[in-house]
């Protein structure tokens, strides 16, 4: 399974006090930028690990090669991890 054949989730990223509809098409980076978020990310692959940020809440789909298993549930890869449902974010 790729990344664009996923399901839609939401996603706040509480610092901002957004929340975002991340389409099945779209990765929850560039749905946080184009609500005016503002992100930092560099390969948008899961390889480099700049678009990283603490995860609040929610339950995650990793996809991302940067993240230990041990961070996951804790952090979130903006460019290839998927939420399920609902997630926060901190951004």
């Amino acid at each position: 399974m790729g990344l664009f054949d996923k399901e839609p989730f939401t996603a706040t990223a509480t610092k901002s006090n957004v929340t975002v509809e991340v389409g099945e098409d779209t990765s929850l980076l560039q749905a946080l930028m184009d609500a005016g978020v503002p992100m930092k990310y560099s390969c948008e692959g899961g390889t480099c690990g700049t678009c990283v940020v603490p995860l609040v809440s929610g339950e995650v789909e990793y996809e991302n090669e940067y993240l230990e298993e041990d961070e996951h549930g804790k952090r979130i890869a903006c460019c290839v991890d998927r939420g399920v449902g609902h997630i926060e974010v901190e951004a």
